[in-house]
């Protein structure tokens, strides 16, 4: 394909690593800063970045089933995104520095860690989110709209709409 050979070699160059044929959708607006590392391996399905969306530096994105970022959205330095599930980021969400988002995890009960299933979930985060800084955010949640997600956050379960999450786990402490 020219346009997977054209997106690879000039726009991403080294930084993409790609291992399966997924759909790849790239706004001409979205910015990719240096150091960031996109893998794309096998099984993955989509790759997408909307419309003025920006990967800031020291990204490293791993995506073996889906992800997509939407327009007017932030990816802040140094976070990382594990998405052997599906990661749907919406519009206008800003990411801040070192936020790890993982849609996997292991299966409990079974002995030894290198033997454990993968358990693939998904995650979405709704349009108009802030997620700060060191934040975490594990599988299977959905992150309603306009919603915060404190400093140091550990998001293991559902965030409503409309409200300030912080803590370990994260709790809600504010309804805007």
């Amino acid at each position: 394909m020219r346009f997977d050979f054209w997106f690879r070699r000039y726009l991403l160059g080294s930084r993409l690593k790609k291992k399966s044929t997924p759909i790849i959708g790239l706004s001409s607006s979205a910015r990719i800063q240096e150091k960031t590392r996109i893998f794309i391996g096998k099984g993955a399905g989509f790759f997408e970045l909307g419309a003025r969306s920006e990967l800031r530096r020291l990204v490293d994105i791993q995506v073996g089933g889906g992800f997509s970022l939407g327009e007017n959205s932030v990816v802040g330095v140094g976070s990382f995104i594990e998405a052997f599930g599906t990661v749907r980021i919406g519009d206008r969400v800003l990411m801040g520095p070192h936020v790890k988002i993982f849609s996997s995890t292991h299966e409990y009960g079974v002995p030894g860690a290198l033997h454990r299933p993968l358990v693939k979930g998904d995650i979405s985060i709704g349009n108009d989110v802030w997620v700060g800084a060191g934040a975490v955010i594990a599988t299977n949640v959905t992150i309603g709209e306009n919603s915060v997600i404190g400093a140091n956050a550990f998001v293991n379960s559902d965030v409503p709409s409309n409200c300030v999450v912080a803590g370990s786990p994260a709790k809600v402490v504010k309804r805007l």
